[in-house]
């Protein structure tokens, strides 16, 4: 009986060492088709749609904060915001043309000069001002979200140029932080009283207005004013939204107000004051040339609140 089964044994053995002779030899005349690579660097997966970059276009930039929190809403990180946008112009040649940074983003209206370069420029910037801000907040991980959005118009589509600077200059007054169109970070100042900030300079449309300077910011002023917010749509109520929204409150009111801190967390060896002047110097008064070029004043003509 053990001999049949060695027997046996063997046969298969052979069997399977033929078999695999013939694989091997197969494998060398004709390549089998391999099975398509799966994962980032894959070949055969979907790449990102390539952006629209046509030379000489003016470009919308919105940059949100992850997840949409109230990251910047402060003023100290709106002048480090600031000063970032003035060393990205030494970084990739461009010209800015609108700001205004709210609680949870940005809006950038800017020429690149070169087109190709948009998105090295909007890297940097994200990049650079996450480092700095995460430092200053003391946190870590993503500070922006996954990727900001451009918006190309054409530099002889004056009207949706000055639309698109109207709609930038009001966001602080549709969000209802500001009664007016003056805002310390929002360069609307910079086309209402034509003084300049050291960050952005005026578009070619904004200077298609009227013959003078003094005209152009009249007839834009009066342009402004006619600006009317169109209501947004009430948010959906999906499944488990209100039950979510209940547990989120029961969460708040049961957790103390103490700062929790994870475990592994890396803390700085010291806390930041935002009351204090913790950044440096240079960019210090970027932001306090942009904030006084731009900012409210006694003699406007409508005043409205300070959220500093």
């Amino acid at each position: 009986m053990w001999r049949q089964r060695c027997l046996w044994r063997c046969r298969r053995s052979i069997r399977l060492i033929e078999t695999s002779r013939v694989f091997s030899s197969a494998k060398s005349s004709k390549s089998i088709p391999r099975r398509p690579r799966v994962g980032r660097q894959g070949k055969d997966q979907m790449p990102r749609p390539p952006r629209n970059l046509p030379q000489g276009y003016s470009f919308h930039i919105t940059l949100r904060c992850n997840s949409r929190q109230f990251l910047i809403a402060k003023g100290l990180r709106w002048d480090v915001l600031l000063a970032v946008l003035a060393k990205a112009q030494a970084k990739v040649p461009h010209r800015l043309y609108a700001v205004c940074l709210m609680a949870n983003h940005l809006h950038l209206l800017l020429r690149p000069d070169d087109a190709t370069q948009l998105s090295r420029l909007m890297h940097w910037v994200g990049w650079y001002s996450a480092m700095a801000l995460n430092r200053l907040a003391g946190r870590c991980g993503h500070f922006w979200e996954a990727r900001y959005y451009a918006t190309a118009i054409a530099p002889k589509d004056h009207r949706r140029v000055l639309n698109t600077l109207r709609y930038i200059h009001a966001n602080p007054k549709a969000t209802g932080v500001r009664k007016a169109f003056y805002d310390p970070y929002s360069n609307y100042g910079h086309y209402g009283r034509l003084e300049a900030d050291g960050i952005s300079e005026w578009h070619p449309s904004f200077l298609t207005l009227a013959s003078t300077l003094k005209e152009c910011s009249k007839r834009y002023e009066r342009f402004c004013q006619r600006y009317r917010q169109h209501a947004k749509g009430a948010p959906k109520c999906h499944w488990g939204s209100r039950m979510l929204r209940r547990l989120v409150e029961t969460s708040r009111s049961s957790s103390s107000k103490s700062k929790r801190i994870a475990p592994g967390q890396t803390q700085l060896p010291f806390a930041f004051d935002y009351r204090l002047n913790q950044i440096p110097d240079d960019w210090h008064q970027i932001a306090v040339r942009f904030r006084r070029a731009n900012g409210i004043r006694d003699g406007d003509r409508e005043r409205c609140m300070w959220l500093l």
